[in-house]
């Protein structure tokens, strides 16, 4: 059974991890990553360095992993009936929602892609909020990606790594939020910026009570469907032999490649690599 749950792992690392190295490394087989199951860890052969933007150290380990025992805890306890809850809503009503609050979310992005100097994609997505938020009912149909539109997801995080601030962060996991990076927590500051709250340009005159409980109940709303995108993958973390390890390395391979728009750099291999 133990050699069995090794296989798969590897498997596992192998697909998700290591897919940007194989090209590179595919006629030097003694040169590529493996998987050491004594430390559980990937171990990389020397002078072999892994793409940048999130960095291969973890000084935050002995932290995250209270704060990942922390929220998988939460999902037993809270989470899992939230989501069952959730789930009950009949699907047109949820997929109106989502729709919803997605469209929402599109200025920030259009916004961020603009500042990564991204016109194309800027455009693209302002185009996507006018059609949505005018023929799709203020965003609950998705008429746009049926056109073509598809979605950019840009945060200012990934802004800040285009500036050049904080080229290598760290992983670190927060409680109850899951996992990201410490660029990325700064980057979390664009939420003061809510287009919701906006109307043709100006400020709404909502009360600051009152303004606050519609922010709380827009970011609750946006949590439970981001949890509930996220549920298969925590209650798939619970049968790894080690879930910090996996959690860890899928999120830095999506958080990469979202960072690079979908097409990571090659690893660098430096020049006596092959002597």
């Amino acid at each position: 059974m133990l050699s069995m749950q090794k296989n798969l792992l590897t498997a596992t690392l192998s697909v998700g991890l290591l897919a940007s190295q194989t090209t590179v490394l595919a006629e030097s087989k003694h040169n590529s990553p493996s998987f050491d199951f004594d430390r559980l860890e990937v171990v990389y052969p020397e002078n072999f360095k892994k793409s940048s933007a999130i960095s291969s150290n973890d000084p935050y380990e002995s932290f995250n992993r209270r704060m990942l025992d922390f929220n998988l805890s939460f999902h037993d306890s809270v989470g899992k009936p939230l989501i069952k809850g959730y789930r009950s809503i009949p699907s047109p009503i949820r997929t109106a929602g989502e729709n919803f609050l997605n469209n929402l979310g599109q200025p920030l992005s259009m916004l961020n892609s603009f500042l990564q100097g991204n016109v194309e994609d800027g455009l693209s997505t302002l185009m996507r909020f006018s059609i949505n938020s005018t023929f799709g009912l203020l965003g609950i149909l998705d008429i746009a990606t049926e056109a073509g539109l598809n979605d950019k997801d840009e945060d200012f995080g990934q802004t800040l790594y285009v500036w050049g601030v904080w080229s290598e962060a760290n992983y670190v996991v927060v409680p109850f939020l899951g996992p990201t990076t410490t660029r990325d927590i700064f980057g979390k500051v664009e939420s003061s910026v809510d287009p919701i709250y906006y109307q043709n340009g100006l400020e709404s005159t909502y009360a600051l009570d009152d303004e606050f409980n519609e922010k709380a109940k827009v970011f609750m709303a946006d949590g439970v469907v981001s949890y509930n995108r996220a549920e298969p993958l925590i209650s798939t973390l619970e049968n790894q032999i080690d879930p910090y390890l996996f959690a860890r390395e899928a999120y830095i391979q999506n958080r990469v490649n979202a960072i690079y728009n979908g097409k990571p750099p090659m690893p660098k291999i430096e020049d006596d690599f092959f002597e």
